[in-house]
């Protein structure tokens, strides 16, 4: 049993998650607002011996010397390890701290709206068409930049309706090329005709020359959460001839006047943000909740 959980910001739970939580501590807090400064997240959880924190909130090693009761601490988001993540888990862990992240909750929607924006585009679903002529994706060539576990199950999904897939990473998944075709980020962007992105947070790709690389006539699908694109470069890869490109709330970055595009297919939401992946993250949350207090 916890003696007191305290809710940082606004998180990714559910009324029903919020209501199991109060079963596994002697009291809950909860913010509906994100901290401005340190000092405030002090403030916040000088007391609590748990605590949960989204994506933009970080935990830092100030914090968690000013807050000695800590004793586990809760991501409401994915980990992709200590670069990517604005809570200094590696001091936490160091100090006896336990912590848990979220996984795959949000990929469906991800998975989802990568192929429904293709293929409206296809078939001109929406008032936007692609080609003059409707194509099926058995015609396509697709690159998956970032092959983690949702860029793994976006490449299946464009492969389970005929596209030939491509992909890109850091890392190279020589287990999966019976399946999938490996190629320098190059000659990549050169071959495939759709490109989408499930890269880290805030890791640029997609920058310099490289959608000049890509060329006109091309739909390229941001899925990252953070800016993996040089902004000017892509705006003057939209002024070319035929290319779209879609993204969501995540993706935009505040980058609102990319809205000003008519080539913009904007997603007013996270795709990963939906009422199932809600249920899947409350669940996550409140089990490793209660297997650690």
């Amino acid at each position: 049993m916890f003696n007191k959980i305290v809710i940082i910001e606004p998180v990714y739970i559910s009324e029903s998650g919020l209501a199991e939580l109060k079963k596994y501590c002697n009291a809950l807090e909860v913010y509906d607002t994100a901290p401005q400064s340190e000092e405030q997240i002090i403030e916040r959880i000088k007391d609590a011996d748990c605590v949960l924190a989204a994506l933009n909130t970080g935990i830092s090693k100030n914090v968690l010397d000013n807050c000695p009761n800590i004793r586990f601490i809760q991501l409401c988001c994915s980990y992709y390890g200590p670069r990517y993540c604005k809570t200094d888990i590696e001091y936490a862990v160091s100090k006896g701290i336990k912590f848990a992240s979220l996984t795959d909750y949000g990929d469906n929607g991800v998975i989802e709206c990568a192929i429904a924006s293709v293929i409206n585009l296809q078939h001109g679903i929406g008032g936007k068409k692609w080609h003059r002529d409707a194509h099926d994706l058995t015609s396509l060539k697709v690159g998956v930049l970032g092959l983690g576990d949702v860029g793994k199950k976006v490449a299946n999904a464009f492969r389970s309706f005929g596209a030939k897939v491509y992909y890109y990473s850091k890392t190279r998944k020589p287990q999966l090329e019976s399946e999938l075709t490996y190629l320098p980020l190059d000659e990549l962007l050169s071959t495939v005709d759709v490109l989408t992105i499930h890269l880290n947070r805030d890791v640029c790709l997609i920058g310099g020359d490289k959608l000049e690389k890509f060329g006109n006539g091309k739909i390229l699908i941001n899925s990252s959460i953070g800016r993996c694109y040089e902004l000017e470069s892509l705006k003057k890869w939209l002024s070319g001839e035929n290319n779209y490109y879609v993204c969501d709330k995540l993706s935009l970055n505040d980058d609102y006047n990319l809205l000003n595009y008519d080539n913009v297919i904007y997603v007013d939401h996270g795709c990963g943000v939906t009422v199932e992946a809600l249920e899947r993250a409350s669940d996550q949350i409140v089990s490793y909740i209660k297997s650690n207090c």
